[in-house]
């Protein structure tokens, strides 16, 4: 398996943003949810510090199914976000686009 399975993810339902694989840009979302599991025996917790290509980003939306819109006629889109003005949330939905660079563990 190369990367991630983008278009796996969101596939229960819960693809608020469109299917993809789904990127805080900030530690503490997903610390501060269900996104780390259940911690370790000691209390520590895993979250992995990917390095995400982005390239252009549209606005998300649930109608997107791993096709997104088109940017400039033949050219798509290439991820898309929570919000364009300021992004927290970044969705991709190519498998090479996102690659774990660390795994951190820490303690609440």
């Amino acid at each position: 398996i190369q990367g991630f399975q983008p278009l796996a993810s969101g596939s229960q339902g819960e693809a608020v943003w469109g299917r993809g694989t789904y990127f805080a840009r900030d530690a503490e979302y997903v610390a501060a949810g269900p996104f780390c599991g259940m911690p370790a025996a000691d209390g520590t917790r895993r979250m992995l510090m990917c390095l995400v290509t982005t390239g252009m980003s549209c606005a998300g939306d649930p109608a997107h199914h791993g096709i997104l819109p088109l940017r400039r006629k033949p050219h798509r889109y290439n991820s898309s976000v929570d919000s364009v003005s300021s992004p927290e949330i970044f969705i991709v939905q190519h498998p090479g686009a996102a690659y774990p660079a660390y795994c951190i563990t820490f303690a609440c």
